[in-house]
C-alpha cells in the first residue's frame, strides 16, 4: 500500500508513512496518542474497506486476502 493509505488505530483513523518494508509498516501515531504497544490496527474490516485498500495498491481484495500471512492474526 502507498504511504497516505488509511488504518485505524485504537479506533482512530490515521494513514501509513513511506513504503511497506517486507512485511512492516509505518503509521502516522499523531491522532492516536494513547495508542501504545497492543493497540487494536484495523488495515481492513468494518471501517476500512478492503476494496478501498486494495484499488490505492492498484490491485484487487482477493489478492491481499491470498497474500495474508499465516502469523497475521485475524480477528474477525
Amino acid at each position: 500500500a502507498p504511504s497516505g493509505t488509511s488504518v485505524l488505530v485504537d479506533g482512530v483513523r490515521t494513514t501509513t508513512v513511506g513504503r511497506v518494508s517486507m512485511d512492516m509498516l509505518a503509521v502516522d501515531l499523531t491522532p492516536c496518542p494513547q495508542a501504545g504497544i497492543g493497540a487494536p490496527v484495523e488495515l481492513w474490516g468494518k471501517e476500512i474497506k478492503i476494496d478501498d485498500v486494495a484499488a490505492s495498491s492498484g490491485t484487487v481484495g482477493y489478492e491481499l486476502m491470498c497474500a495474508l500471512a499465516p502469523r497475521v492474526p485475524v480477528v474477525t
